[in-house]
């Protein structure tokens, strides 16, 4: 056999064994008693802190990174070890959201300031919701689907075709539209005709991004942000509306909807979209800061960080 036809092969093998270990995940989640979700959904990440050792890394580099200065060693691995409990549960939970009866999600989740976004859809132009990567985001989305608002999220899929069919399919069932992040210019398409049919666009802009986007200060330093959300709001009038999720103690989440956010306009287009950013961002840390442990810190997001004040590169 071919280098070729060797590659091939393992590709294909890789893609159907993390498929299977996806269809047994989601099968044994769908028989889990909905009272017990927390419990199961904490012990999966404990498992997954400890096995998954690359990932446990990359999330304590990136505490050090951003915390290093102000917490224990002992305190970031608390952190460290409570969001991946918290993610461990977030996915749970996400997964068994067609089970859940209208008393039950209205006790699962509660939503605080939902008159912001209802008066900036009355414009007519479109939503922008700003979120991150906190809480249980997932959930978020399908909650205000639920509430009845018409939701486009901007979405990084996964390179096994078969999980993003089965995602997909989940997706649809609930109502809620994924847009592939690539090819970019079909994602810009679709976002721009998502605000034209007058529906929210939901944007996460905590993720590493390419080095062309918004360099701004995120706990430090400077990092390529994602300037989709101010350009969009500038090119089309649409609102940018910011929200997060947070669960509180008792296990039940509070999604908090902020009033529309006043963009900083002057004749300096590209000065513009960098200090809005810059503002969005530090609106982003302030919360990661308040909840620390909620946030995914298993993302690579300081990949390209440089000094704040030098403008080095930290990583090669």
């Amino acid at each position: 056999m071919s280098g070729r036809g060797k590659s091939s092969l393992k590709r294909s093998l890789g893609i159907h064994s993390l498929y299977l270990l996806f269809r047994l995940w989601t099968i044994w989640v769908k028989h889990l008693p909905l009272e017990s979700l927390g419990f199961y959904g904490e012990k999966v990440g404990i498992v997954a802190f400890y096995l998954l050792g690359r990932t446990r890394k990359i999330a304590l580099n990136n505490l050090h990174l951003a915390l290093g200065r102000e917490k224990s060693e002992e305190g970031i691995k608390q952190i460290c070890q409570d969001s991946f409990k918290n993610i461990g549960k977030d996915l749970i939970e996400t997964l068994r959201f067609l089970d859940y009866d209208d008393n039950h999600l209205g006790t699962l989740t509660r939503i605080h300031g939902k008159e912001h976004l209802d008066q900036a859809l009355r414009q007519g132009k479109g939503v922008i919701a700003l979120t991150a990567h906190l809480g249980n985001f997932p959930l978020m989305s399908c909650r205000l689907v639920k509430e009845g608002y018409p939701l486009s999220v901007v979405v990084k899929l996964s390179n096994n075709p078969k999980i993003v069919k089965s995602i997909t399919a989940f997706i649809d069932t609930i109502g809620l539209e994924f847009i592939p992040d690539k090819p970019r210019m079909s994602c810009v398409a679709r976002c721009l005709n998502v605000l034209k049919e007058n529906r929210i666009l939901m944007n996460q802009i905590d993720l590493n991004a390419p080095v062309t986007e918004a360099w701004v200060d995120f706990f430090g330093y400077l990092v390529p942000t994602f300037k989709g959300p101010v350009v969009f709001s500038l090119r089309t009038g649409a609102p940018i509306v910011p929200m997060f999720i947070i669960r509180n103690a008792e296990q039940r989440h509070q999604i908090t909807i902020h009033p529309p956010f006043d963009l900083d306009v002057t004749e300096d287009k590209e000065l513009d979209v960098t200090s809005n950013i810059a503002r969005l961002t530090q609106m982003v840390e302030a919360v990661i800061r308040e909840h620390p442990e909620q946030w995914w810190w298993v993302h690579r997001r300081f990949k390209r960080a440089r000094d704040i004040e030098t403008g080095e590169r930290l990583f090669s």
